[in-house]
């Protein structure tokens, strides 16, 4: 029933198979009526569980950050997913060990069950390691299997290969000196191969979030792929549309970085980091940031980068290193534009978003 429940076996094969068959005729008679149901209830759990997922992490309250009165929710949809996975992502492989071809297709299966099973085989998934406290040797396990299905032969997908970079940038932030990190470069090389190839529509918003972030030009280290940052923010600001539509009333997109002065993977300042500047409760802390005092915090204020840009309406132009490139960013809040004349000159911090760059503290 495992096996039908995945999609894996129909009600026939598994009649077929049955010795008690003509005893169990009226279990089947049963089962047949709703096989269409049965067959597909995994697939169907997963995209419920893996947009529910990228709804909590990626979208928080009006101030930009994740809402702890829907703590209850996530704790019950935890409950939900560990029913799931205990069905769906264990696998005996006892016999299975004892043929030798078997046993590498086994441990890239072993491999994508162990992803599944923490959460870790979506994007969303990746960056919710950021804030949800689990030890970084599991983040460090995920970003090793990730390595293994990159090198094995094994037919890597597109998607893995993407959650392969976030797993390294999220483990950059939570432990910043693992040997299991992937040296920036060729990460950054890794990234731009992907961007070179063919995109599937599914994979598009996280591969263009993720290049935002990591390729927003810096001084004398500029990537190629950098050049297109204008394209990529477009196209997140479309696709977050399309995606979003529906479920982002009375939210907004989380900030899950920001622009640090610092390079490399230092350059990517996470919540945490925020949060230990200031030293402050998650009530005070979330109070600081919604109206802005955080931001005047003199630590704060030492390990972000500050931006310049022009006022074009509803949005800014940010000037980068690249001479010729401006890039077209949002404000956290629509209010510290109103009053301000096209043309104005101001400075903000930049926080990365799934929606786009984000100013945030214009001045």
């Amino acid at each position: 029933m495992s096996g039908v429940l995945s999609g894996d076996l129909t009600i026939q094969k598994v009649e077929e198979g049955d010795h008690k068959r003509n005893k169990n005729m009226s279990y089947y008679s049963v089962l047949r009526q709703f096989e269409d149901v049965l067959c597909t209830l995994k697939k169907r759990l997963k995209i419920s569980f893996d947009f529910l997922d990228n709804f909590y992490v990626n979208l928080g309250s009006r101030c930009g950050m994740k809402d702890n009165r829907e703590r209850i929710a996530k704790i019950e949809l935890f409950r939900c997913f560990k029913q799931y996975a205990d069905l769906f992502c264990k696998t005996d492989s006892t016999n299975l060990l004892k043929n030798k071809t078997m046993n590498v297709m086994l441990q890239v299966h072993n491999a994508r069950q162990f992803l599944e099973m923490q959460k870790a085989d979506t994007y969303s998934g990746v960056l919710d390691y950021l804030s949800n406290q689990k030890p970084t040797e599991v983040m460090e396990k995920i970003a090793q299997t990730y390595d293994f299905l990159q090198g094995n032969g094994s037919g890597c997908t597109l998607k893995e290969k993407i959650n392969f970079i976030y797993a390294n940038v999220v483990l950059s932030c939570i432990k910043p000196h693992s040997p299991q990190l992937e040296p920036f470069k060729k990460l950054c090389d890794s990234l731009g191969q992907i961007l070179g190839g063919q995109i599937s529509s599914s994979e598009k918003l996280p591969l263009h979030f993720i290049s935002v972030t990591l390729f927003w030009p810096q001084p004398g280290g500029d990537h190629p792929a950098s050049k297109n940052l204008g394209k990529f923010v477009s196209w997140m600001r479309t696709l977050y549309d399309e995606n979003m539509q529906g479920v982002c009333n009375g939210k907004r997109p989380v900030v899950h970085f920001l622009l640090g002065k610092k390079y490399g993977y230092e350059r990517m300042v996470h919540l945490e980091e925020i949060r230990k500047c200031v030293k402050a409760g998650q009530e005070q802390f979330a109070t600081m940031w919604a109206n802005g005092t955080i931001w005047k915090e003199r630590q704060v204020e030492q390990l972000l980068c500050r931006v310049s840009g022009v006022v074009q309406g509803r949005c800014i132009l940010a000037d980068t290193s690249i001479p010729d490139l401006k890039v077209d960013v949002g404000p956290m809040f629509r209010s510290q534009l109103s009053g301000r004349a096209k043309g104005s000159k101001v400075s903000f911090f930049i926080g990365f978003s799934v929606k786009g760059p984000l100013a945030i503290d214009i001045n």
